[in-house]
């Protein structure tokens, strides 16, 4: 019944303290991204002198989109490498939305932090002009691959988003094989009960986090432990369901929701259940680490007697590519299991969704924004580092 109570209690937790809020967030800003479709993008195609800073601005909007949006005009050679790494450093992908409902004060201080080193980063990367030979390569690469890529569009009927219809980033970005039953299910019904759920739970999850629950035999408290924890197998079941029947690129996603409020709303709701889905991994895990070593003082002691391998742990962590081990880290972060070194070290090496439409593009370019990821979230985690201690 103890292992039990811990998986119920989390569940509770993860729905209430994250999902919730993260989802009015995030749609809020999906449909800011919608109404302002393609400005930022404008700027970076008329100001080339200051692509670098637009680029690392698109990288510090929450979420993934920004950054890939950058990925196709850099391929067609509309943006320098050092845009790239610019936007690439400055993106925490999810993993932004925990710390916004988590410790919006962690979230600023990191926005500030990488936001210059971003900048900073691709403006060396620029000046230096590395990666312009690896950009040549790539380019005769993809036109002597053409007849490689599927030849139909994943979307034929929105406007592209820093592409044409019919290139090469429309041929790769947008291969699309989706379970016909399962696309109807994510597309047509389970997002409108994922809202409907949100909506009902958001009074218990704003009385929550505004004044707690100290009436026991409330009644209403056990209504809203029961919808917590069946919000939270709800996202389980709907992650499991659209990431396993549903194909698509993060591309191809971030652009269709660019152009339509439903799509906005699926794929918010296909987001959110994702992040949950590992907001309450991570929260479950430290739940169950410190049951196990005997308590939060054990595990600090720990960390306290690892030191800097734990920044480089949160570094390694970093190089994943996707959101779901970094939204886990930032979750541990706000639960106190990691310094904010760590965490600054983590957001600077982590490119979130963005690295995947990347490497389908060009392999070579991934491997080496990703080296100039590390440098500088080494360096600047480390004098965070010593400032702490």
């Amino acid at each position: 019944m103890e292992w039990f109570s811990i998986f119920y209690n989390v569940a509770i937790e993860a729905f209430f303290k994250v999902g919730v809020f993260v989802s009015i967030s995030l749609l809020l800003i999906g449909l800011v991204d919608y109404k302002f479709n393609g400005i930022i993008i404008k700027l970076l195609e008329k100001d080339k002198k200051n692509q670098v800073y637009f680029s690392a601005l698109l990288g510090l909007i929450p979420g993934c989109g920004g950054a890939i949006l950058i990925v196709p005009m850099y391929i067609l050679g509309k943006l320098s490498f050092g845009s790239l790494v610019a936007s690439f450093i400055t993106t925490m992908g999810d993993a932004a939305f925990v710390l916004i409902v988590g410790n919006i004060e962690a979230y600023l201080k990191v926005l500030v932090i990488s936001g210059v080193t971003g900048v900073i980063s691709g403006l060396i990367v620029d000046y230096l002009k590395i990666g312009e030979k690896i950009s040549v390569n790539k380019e005769k690469k993809l036109k002597s691959e053409n007849n490689l890529y599927n030849e139909e569009s994943g979307h034929k009927k929105h406007n592209h988003i820093a592409h044409k219809k019919g290139d090469l980033i429309d041929k790769v970005l947008h291969r699309k094989k989706t379970l016909k039953y399962i696309y109807i299910l994510t597309h047509k019904v389970w997002y409108k009960i994922f809202w409907i759920l949100v909506l009902a739970s958001f009074p218990f999850a704003l009385e929550h986090l505004l004044h707690g629950h100290t009436h026991e035999e409330d009644v209403t408290l056990e209504f809203y432990k029961i919808s917590g924890f069946l919000g939270t197998l709800f996202c389980l079941l709907y992650t499991i369901i659209s990431r396993k029947g549903v194909e698509g690129s993060d591309f191809d996603k971030t652009e269709s929701k660019l152009n339509s409020i439903l799509e906005t709303l699926i794929h918010t709701a296909e987001e959110v259940a994702f992040l949950v889905s590992w907001v309450f991994i991570a929260f479950l895990g430290y739940e169950l680490l410190l049951n196990y070593i005997g308590g939060e003082e054990v595990l600090k002691l720990f960390l306290n007697n690892k030191g800097f391998l734990v920044v480089i742990m949160a570094i390694l962590i970093g190089l994943i590519p996707g959101c779901g081990p970094q939204i886990l880290l930032a979750a541990i972060y706000i639960s106190g299991g990691i310094p904010f070194s760590a965490l600054v070290a983590n957001a600077i090496c982590n490119d979130g969704d963005a690295l995947f439409p990347l490497l389908a593009l060009s392999k070579k370019s991934a491997l080496l924004v990703t080296i100039y990821n590390i440098i500088p979230a080494v360096l600047v985690g480390g004098i965070i580092y010593l400032l702490e201690n």
